[in-house]
């Protein structure tokens, strides 16, 4: 779940910055090569991140 999400998430933010860079700079995208691969980097990311927070369940003896 957490790279299903990750990788929504990170196609929202590429495109959200992929319009707010056209907006304010009137087209010049050079400077985003590398938004292409932010859905993957956040998917990663959000499961990389849920493997260390989530909570370890308790061993009984």
């Amino acid at each position: 779940m957490a790279l299903i999400g990750g990788f929504a998430g990170g196609i929202i933010l590429n495109e959200v910055i992929a319009v707010m860079s056209h907006v304010l700079y009137g087209g010049d995208e050079d400077g985003l090569k590398g938004l292409k691969y932010l859905p993957v980097i956040t998917s990663v990311w959000c499961a990389a991140i849920l493997m260390i927070w989530r909570p370890r369940p308790a061993f009984k003896r």
